[in-house]
């Protein structure tokens, strides 16, 4: 009977250190809460604080998706097959996310077809951060045309 109760309060001295443990690491958490939110869900993704690995673009209160989300995101559409829905989730993300003339450069090579490569530049310029480098996504199609109705859509922009 003695090794049941040994073995009974060494369970209970365990369980009680690493709830003690756990308590003092969320208070060095909230310590530093004041840096940056380190929070993952969705609704902080483009909170006020800055998470290290968010860039930020030419206003602080644009912030572009991080190089993790991105990269998770790059992932999602490339074990897709069907363009239209790649188009479809694309537009999803772009939604709720501002991004940079770089991210939409890269975004646009996972597109086949001329049209929809520029539906996509079209729709992805009211989420951009650096419009003014929008420029920089014209050698990303084949078609004169192409381009010349990005530039046009860009100064007719309101």
């Amino acid at each position: 009977m003695r090794p049941v109760n040994t073995l009974f309060l060494t369970a209970i001295i365990f369980i009680f250190s690493q709830t003690l443990y756990s308590n003092i690491h969320d208070d060095e958490r909230f310590k530093n809460a004041d840096k940056y939110c380190s929070c993952t869900c969705d609704a902080c993704r483009n909170c006020e604080f800055r998470s290290p690995d968010r860039e930020t673009g030419f206003n602080d209160e644009y912030r572009t998706m991080s190089n993790r989300d991105f990269a998770e995101f790059k992932q999602l559409i490339a074990d897709r097959t069907f363009e239209s829905t790649k188009m479809d989730m694309t537009k999803s993300v772009v939604d709720y996310n501002y991004l940079s003339t770089e991210q939409v450069k890269e975004i646009l090579t996972w597109f086949v077809f001329e049209s929809n490569k520029l539906e996509l530049a079209k729709y992805a310029f009211k989420n951009t951060v650096d419009p003014y480098n929008y420029f920089k996504l014209y050698n990303s199609f084949t078609f004169e045309s192409s381009v010349t109705e990005l530039d046009n859509y860009i100064k007719n922009y309101r």
